[in-house]
């Protein structure tokens, strides 16, 4: 069924990119190559993996565009390869397109994504919660409708559905699942410095072990442009999620004080609970640099049905030294809590620090090199998972392609 429904979104979505006509056609492409050592390659906080490795990563970025459509996307492959162990080695991809018509006063959109990599790769940045490397993919497809009353006044729809499929593993915590999600938001320019909006959301998750949860969520905000230089938003709410499971109970048959039989039943369990949801952050721009500092809390139920109340700090600096000469800083904060009594095993934290140098060596050519450190801590067991890596990347940006029809 899932192979079914992949073929299906990636046939529609190769018609939808050829049938365009009179359209203006450009395509980025870019070439990278890293090299680097990896010390705890499967963030384990035992039996760690540690290695040199070696990434070939070709990618492009291709827009098209009419007097009333066009669509935007990437395309890129990752063949990482490992010298402790060949059994390591995995070749990624990722394919994401966004499509959109406008029609008068409406905009249709179409969005599509197919992603293959690992638990520690995409999974890890949206939760702060990976328990082991495993490879898995994701296909997502997503319409959406936006509707201009006015000039200040739009409302948008829109409808998500996302399957994911971990691959060659027999763990029993990796469980494949299925997110459907939709979202209707009202958004209000009140004048050139500020925007505010409402957004009422909803998703449901069902997963293989017959977990099934739905989130509700509500909520509403402004973003404000104090100058040309700074800028902020608060988006502040309210959830309310529901989790089923179905679990096995044990019934003794006894013969007096003898046991004589045990049988599994199953059983219904469910779970519900309500909290708070936000998402801020604030920029600033500076003659030679930016930094930006966010702060978000929300429901994540796609990780195997079970709802992961997730709480981020992020923190982004650059600084240009030259015109050819840039430094940057990221952190990262996760704090990942069950919504359930049932998987407090998930219950963590984690700690990503980066910091990174570019240098443009030539017109078209650049040399960026990184560190990065991670830490799990976790809240039932003392020990901790920590990993230290280190890359050198070089890359090639082709000259850009424009096409006309």
């Amino acid at each position: 069924m899932r192979t079914l429904i992949r073929n299906t979104l990636i046939s529609a979505l190769l018609i939808t990119s050829i049938s365009t006509y009179a359209a203006e056609w450009e395509i980025d492409p870019t070439l990278r190559f890293r090299t680097g050592y990896n010390d705890n390659l499967r963030l384990s906080t035992n039996n760690e993996i540690s290695s040199a490795e070696a990434t070939f990563s070709p990618s492009a970025i291709f827009s098209v565009a009419t007097p009333t459509s066009g669509a935007s996307g990437n395309v890129r492959f990752d063949f990482r390869r490992y010298e402790a162990d060949s059994n390591l080695d995995d070749n990624n991809s990722r394919f994401e397109i966004s499509s959109f018509h406008n029609v008068e006063r409406s905009r249709l959109g179409l969005n599509f994504g197919y992603i293959k990599d690992t638990t520690l790769d995409s999974q890890l940045e949206a939760t702060g919660l990976a328990l082991d490397r495993v490879r898995r993919q994701s296909i997502t497809a997503s319409p959406n409708w936006t509707y201009a009353f006015n000039e200040r006044t739009q409302v948008r729809v829109n409808y998500s559905y996302r399957d994911v499929e971990y691959i060659n593993t027999s763990d029993i915590r990796f469980v494949n699942y299925t997110l459907n999600s939709a979202q209707a938001s009202l958004t209000r320019v009140m004048n050139e410095q500020m925007t505010t909006s409402i957004t009422l959301s909803g998703s449901r998750t069902n997963s293989d072990n017959d977990i099934k949860s739905t989130n509700i969520n509500l909520q509403g905000g402004a973003s404000y442009r104090f100058s040309e230089t700074l800028s902020a938003s608060v988006f502040l709410g309210i959830r309310r999620t529901e989790t089923n499971r179905s679990q096995n109970s044990r019934v003794f048959f006894l013969s007096g004080n003898d046991l004589v039989g045990v049988i599994l039943l199953p059983q219904n369990v469910s779970n519900s609970s309500s909290g708070s949801t936000f998402d801020t952050s604030i920029t600033k721009t500076f003659l030679r640099g930016e930094t930006g500092l966010s702060a978000s809390r929300s429901i994540s139920n796609d990780f195997n049905g079970d709802p992961i109340e997730v709480t981020r700090l992020e923190s982004t600096n650059l600084y240009r030294f030259s015109e050819i000469f840039s430094a940057s800083l990221n952190l990262n904060f996760y704090s990942s809590k069950s919504d359930s009594d049932f998987a407090s095993r998930l219950n963590r934290k984690y700690i990503q620090i980066e910091p990174k140098f570019t240098w443009k060596l030539k017109k078209f050519w650049s040399l960026a090199g990184s560190y990065r450190y991670r830490k799990q801590t976790f809240d039932d067991i003392s020990d901790d998972a920590i990993q230290n890596a280190a890359y050198l990347t070089l890359a090639y940006r082709w000259p850009r392609i424009a096409v006309s029809r």
